[in-house]
């Protein structure tokens, strides 16, 4: 029989918080930005509180699948408050406009790409929930937080990308929150263990593009949910 359990998230990072003394991580106001980084730091701080939260009720099947870096690159720009720049955008997605040299014959090409442009950034404006496959899978059970750390999520601070446009990153404002599968029946953990141990085992993570990072072409996702499934496509553990 296949498994099927749902854990509970186990919030890391207000546990880590919970070390740290009064006054650490205050919010930066720009009032009292001391430099250019605190300056930065205080806006990013505004822009965060101000973006938008992900509607945690939308089913999966309305989400779409992340697999591209020109998909990441419509999906900033749709978040990203910034004018459209559509040479830089054409330079990017068509290497014909690149490489073109006849100035006459570029401006047509611009011209040409430009209502593509918008309607990609308009059916990202509208479909900001993603879900995307990792390769990654579970590490080994942790006997003391009777959990499996998951690997894709164990470092707040890590980016991903694809290939085809690998300066688009995406980041997430919550993975630790979800970076440990809680197992606490050693039964159900032996099968998860034993399905693991079998590289038998994939994650994909369900997220909203909530923002972007200032002045860099990173996509800040807010994670919804995570699913384990074993290479069959059947759900293990959720979360």
């Amino acid at each position: 029989m296949k498994l099927i359990f749902i854990s509970a998230v186990i919030l890391v990072a207000v546990l880590q918080g919970c070390s740290k003394s009064e006054g650490d991580n205050e919010p930066v106001s720009l009032k009292d930005a001391a430099s250019p980084i605190q300056a930065k730091q205080a806006i990013e701080e505004q822009k965060a509180a101000a973006a938008p939260k992900a509607n945690k009720s939308v089913p999966p099947d309305q989400y779409q699948e992340l697999n591209s870096g020109k998909q990441l690159l419509f999906a900033n720009l749709a978040v990203n408050s910034m004018p459209l720049d559509y040479e830089k955008i054409a330079a990017q997605i068509s290497n014909e406009f690149s490489f073109q040299s006849d100035e006459f014959k570029k401006r047509d090409m611009l011209n040409a790409l430009k209502p593509g442009i918008d309607k990609e950034v308009d059916k990202a404006k509208l479909g900001r929930y993603y879900f995307m496959e990792m390769n990654e899978s579970l590490e080994k059970y942790d006997f003391n937080s009777k959990s499996f750390p998951v690997t894709a999520l164990m470092e707040s601070s890590s980016y991903r990308y694809f290939y085809d446009l690998s300066q688009y990153r995406l980041t997430f404002s919550n993975s630790l929150a979800f970076s440990k599968l809680a197992v606490p029946d050693e039964n159900q953990a032996r099968i998860v263990e034993s399905l693991r141990t079998n590289g038998s085992l994939k994650t994909r993570v369900y997220f909203f593009a909530a923002d972007t990072k200032l002045g860099e072409p990173i996509v800040i996702g807010e994670i919804t949910k995570v699913k384990i499934s074993d290479k069959k496509g059947n759900l293990v553990a959720e979360m």
